[in-house]
């Protein structure tokens, strides 16, 4: 599980429109509204599926976010991740941010 940086992580999502942010005083939880698979491929059909949703809910330690729990959400359906899925992801942002 790879801890990343409170700022850093801020500072990678603040400017993307499919993020999304809600803290509270110990926990930050990060949404993520993947585009549809249309437009991802970036063709015209347009579909009524529900885009899905990643939530990841991270524990605030010091100006370190420690990641919890995380799971997809397509309309009413929902999958667990486990939290290590998401280390390739933060080191992204670590690298990049």
């Amino acid at each position: 599980m790879r801890i990343i940086n409170y700022n850093k992580l801020m500072n990678f999502v603040s400017s993307n429109p499919l993020y999304e942010v809600r803290e509270t005083t110990d926990t930050v939880e990060l949404l993520f509204h993947a585009p549809s698979e249309e437009e991802a491929a970036g063709t015209e059909v347009v579909s009524d599926e529900p885009r899905p949703v990643i939530r990841v809910v991270f524990t605030k330690r010091g100006d370190e976010l420690v990641p919890r729990e995380a799971w997809i959400e397509r309309g009413s359906a929902r999958q667990r991740m486990g939290v290590d899925e998401l280390d390739t992801w933060l080191e992204f942002v670590d690298i990049y941010s």
